[in-house]
């Protein structure tokens, strides 16, 4: 069912856009704390950050060999390891792994989670999210926006500058986050948890996940066909407005995650030919963007306001033409990312804790 009222905070944005853009990428007086505290969370993350330092600073051969499983390690860093089956078999892994979660699902749901995990997306229309209109309406008064990686230009190495191209990204506050995942748990259907545990690749649940609100206009880096790494990434947004085939919907090539040889060659394709802006979060283009249209489907998600998309984005995807004068609202977020062995230890346990309960 389609919401007939129109989020007040989404009409004073494209009024905002339509008339002065640059209050839409301004820096803000925040009427919130700049610097939230310190928390035990940020502490717990300090390990990961010396990780990813380590990481940067090694010979290229040592993050192939210590780092393969990570998920940050995109692709194959070194040429010769890029020539063997090295980047087919963790992939392969990760499928496996992820996989797994699909043995701890009641056997009610399970060919339709089975089915959203081979796909890789999964949708679901809400009716009424005018609970929403305050929190997006507060969240551009006080958070700065970022680009998000959406930049406006194509990852090709040449950096030419896209004309028009438009993107602001505002994080919302830890209060707010916490109040859009109560809302998301009491809207969306009962059995969300399990698709959305297929899609990350391990159990999971909507809690301690960051959102922000997006917003783009004309043509950027995630209007090329991509993968965002190797290891299955859940991603979700809400279409804040009607979407149709003008306003860049989501694109999605269902089944293209489990295809780990057709997605490890291309990135060793781009390892090989030094081609490091599409290595990792490979890039198809020419023939190689025809070959994936036709070995794969389309999924376009045009629809309206309220429509929730949730993708597994190591799956290839894009933001699809932009052709309105409108921007493209939507709230974003993703859920924290795993390597495979935690993905596989966190679904061996649900799978125990699954057989268990049976059992009693």
């Amino acid at each position: 069912m389609e919401n007939k009222r129109k989020l007040n905070s989404i009409e004073k944005i494209e009024e905002m856009f339509a008339e002065d853009i640059d209050l839409l990428q301004s820096g803000k007086s925040h009427t919130k704390k700049a610097l939230e505290k310190i928390k035990i969370k940020q502490l717990l993350s300090i390990p990961s950050f010396l990780l990813k330092k380590i990481y940067k600073v090694l010979p290229g051969v040592l993050k192939d060999i210590f780092f393969w499983s990570s998920v940050f390690h995109k692709a194959p860093y070194s040429k010769f390891v890029a020539k063997t089956k090295y980047d087919e078999f963790r992939t392969l892994l990760d499928i496996k792994a992820s996989a797994l979660i699909l043995k701890s699902i009641p056997s009610n749901t399970l060919d339709q989670v089975n089915n959203t995990f081979n796909s890789g997306h999964y949708s679901y229309q809400m009716r009424d999210i005018t609970e929403l209109d305050s929190l997006i309406n507060e969240v551009i008064s006080y958070a700065t926006p970022s680009h998000a990686g959406a930049r406006p230009y194509f990852k090709d190495g040449k950096n030419s500058a896209i004309e028009d191209s438009f993107s602001a990204y505002y994080n919302f506050s830890e209060s707010h986050c916490n109040a859009i995942t109560s809302f998301l748990n009491e809207t969306l259907e009962e059995d969300f948890r399990y698709y959305l545990s297929a899609i990350a690749g391990y159990k999971c649940e909507l809690k301690n996940i960051s959102y922000s609100l997006g917003i783009v206009y004309g043509e950027n880096s995630n209007s090329e066909m991509h993968q965002d790494t190797f290891s299955s990434i859940a991603k979700g947004f809400i279409y804040l407005q009607n979407v149709d085939l003008r306003g860049a919907p989501f694109e999605y090539l269902e089944g293209s995650y489990c295809d780990a040889s057709f997605r490890s060659y291309q990135t060793n394709l781009g390892v090989v030919n030094s081609d490091i802006h599409s290595s990792g979060s490979t890039r198809l283009r020419g023939d190689k963007l025809e070959e994936a249209l036709r070995r794969y489907h389309l999924k376009t998600f045009t629809g309206h306001q309220g429509l929730f998309i949730l993708a597994n984005t190591a799956g290839y995807h894009r933001k699809g033409a932009h052709n309105s004068l409108s921007p493209r609202i939507t709230l974003n977020f993703e859920v924290k990312r795993k390597g495979i062995f935690s993905k596989f230890l966190i679904n061996i346990f649900a799978l125990i804790k699954f057989k268990l309960i049976r059992a009693i």
